[in-house]
């Protein structure tokens, strides 16, 4: 059964003005919030008409109402390139997009969406002011599919050191009920912003794989989304049409407009009208979000490409020299003297242990490597980048490079940049390639946090669905911090191995950075 309201989540916050709660069924997507700035902030929501709609907000105890029509969302169709299983599909849905101006900075406002007789409520926050406390949940590869409900659980190697019992070979539980899991663990913690570093879905050109992700985040399972914006990158998986169309170039471009239907940014102001969305930058309170698209690297199939399947399609280059590199080194140098934290956020890993860190000429060469995404270290070193998250190994894993910041007087100073895999959110739960090594690897989940078993029950340890939890606050003294600490949604079991429970752990591997 679809929730029709927040109320059954989210009930304190009470109800508007005017308002009651009716079940109905013309909400394709939940509202949920995008493009968050100190005094402004887009909800947007998908029905499955064009029937009335409105938006009310509740601004200095006084509600305000935004009408709106619905356009249409030609890009919603199901895979043209080859017919997708569960048929027949609904009607392409109607988009609703509603920008909220003149609000206050790190104000938090109750708000109402009513389609036809169905309402759904929430609230919002927008961004606070650059001393405000903040917290960040940041993940990759949640690669959400329906089949990720039928399907075996996924293989589940075991970790370095493990005492598990013979003929466990796969995770207790399939992959919808770990990123629901791993969901609802995040919505308990009330974080300001949800980062998700690319591969959000299996397949960007199945429609199918879409309407699963939202059930987890603006749908029935979950509306996290609905009172917490999703900051996005984009992945491969973003550009891969599946079956019958994988990467071809209108493939790739009919599943990333699909992405790029969903998902309103800040406005990067590209020269090319198609490279706005892929990257843009975002500062919220003390920290400033660089987002890269890191799809396709330039020139294709060389060591320098970051996928060997994908080109002509619309990604931007990142190569230096190009636009978007260009644009990435004036965002660095502004944060550098404007903000106290500084992430960059991609998903093709530049350091890993994983099957997409294989370097280019090794016989297990994936196509795919993060590799020449080192190829911006030396300008994130320059600006003093704090911490850049990615995905796209499917593996909790991070990294510590260290070398010198050239400060805007003319010298410099030693510097470290913090590089994570965080690859954990719902899909695979993979270890480490052979033939090769991460000689800047600090923490491998892998190879750090040995499972401990008591027969056939899981006591500690291994490589569970996550994310990593950041807040950043002033300590007592007055100095502002980072701490990011590794989440995991640990499987409580009974004597038989049956999962009866969960509960939130973190690996032993606490960041803690410091403002300059």
């Amino acid at each position: 059964m679809v929730f029709r309201s927040f109320v059954v989540l989210f009930a304190v916050f009470g109800t508007l003005a005017g308002f009651e709660m009716c079940d109905g069924g013309e909400f394709r997507v939940f509202p949920y919030l995008q493009n968050p700035q100190p005094t402004s902030m887009t909800v947007r929501w998908f029905s499955n008409s064009d029937s009335p709609a409105s938006l009310t907000v509740r601004i200095n105890g006084e509600d305000k109402v935004y009408p709106s029509v619905g356009e249409q969302s030609q890009s919603l169709i199901y895979n043209p390139f080859k017919d997708e299983p569960g048929g027949p599909h609904p009607e392409v849905p109607w988009r609703h997009t509603v920008r909220i101006e003149g609000l206050q900075p790190g104000t938090t406002y109750d708000y109402a969406v009513r389609q036809a007789m169905d309402v759904h409520e929430a609230q919002f926050s927008t961004s606070p002011d650059s001393n405000t406390p903040v917290r960040l949940i940041v993940y990759s590869d949640s690669e959400t599919e329906p089949e990720s409900s039928t399907v075996a659980p996924v293989a589940w190697t075991p970790s370095t050191g493990s005492n598990r019992p013979p003929g466990i070979e796969a995770y207790p539980v399939n992959q919808t009920v770990g990123y629901q899991q791993n969901c609802r663990m995040i919505a308990d913690r009330n974080p300001g912003l949800l980062m998700i570093v690319g591969d959000i879905v299996e397949c960007g050109g199945e429609q199918r794989d879409w309407d699963e992700f939202w059930r987890h985040n603006a749908g029935e399972w979950n509306s996290l989304a609905s009172r917490v914006p999703i900051i996005p990158a984009i992945g491969n998986h973003e550009n891969y049409a599946g079956p019958g169309g994988a990467y071809t170039t209108p493939a790739a471009n009919f599943s990333t407009d699909k992405y790029l239907t969903y998902f309103e940014t800040p406005d990067n102001r590209a020269s090319n009208p198609k490279h706005r969305g892929r990257y843009y930058r975002l500062d919220y309170g003390p920290v400033t979000i660089i987002c890269l698209d890191s799809s396709d690297g330039k020139p294709h199939q060389t060591e320098t490409d970051t996928n060997f399947n994908l080109d002509g399609s619309n990604a931007p280059d990142f190569s230096p020299g190009s636009e978007q590199f260009r644009w990435m080194e004036e965002q660095l140098k502004d944060c550098q003297l404007n903000a106290r934290f500084t992430i960059v956020q991609f998903h093709h890993t530049m350091f890993g242990s994983g099957p997409h860190s294989v370097p280019f000429g090794h016989p297990n060469f994936s196509g795919q490597a993060g590799i020449p995404m080192r190829v911006l270290l030396p300008s994130f070193l320059k600006y003093g980048v704090d911490v850049v998250f990615s995905g796209h190994d499917e593996m909790l894993e991070r990294s510590q490079v260290e070398g010198a910041e050239q400060l805007p007087d003319g010298t410099s100073r030693p510097h470290s940049i913090q590089l994570y895999d965080v690859g954990m959110g719902g899909d695979g739960l993979r270890g480490p390639s052979e033939g090769f090594d991460n000689p800047y690897r600090k923490f491998l989940c892998h190879n750090d946090v040995p499972e401990k078993w008591n027969g056939h029950k899981l006591e500690s340890g291994g490589k569970h669905y996550g994310h990593l939890e950041v807040n950043v606050r002033p300590t007592a003294e007055g100095q502002w911090q980072m701490v990011i600490e590794p989440v995991h949604a640990f499987p409580l079991m009974d004597e038989t191995g049956m999962v009866t429970n969960w509960e939130r752990r973190i690996y032993p591997d606490t960041v803690i950075l410091n403002s300059k």
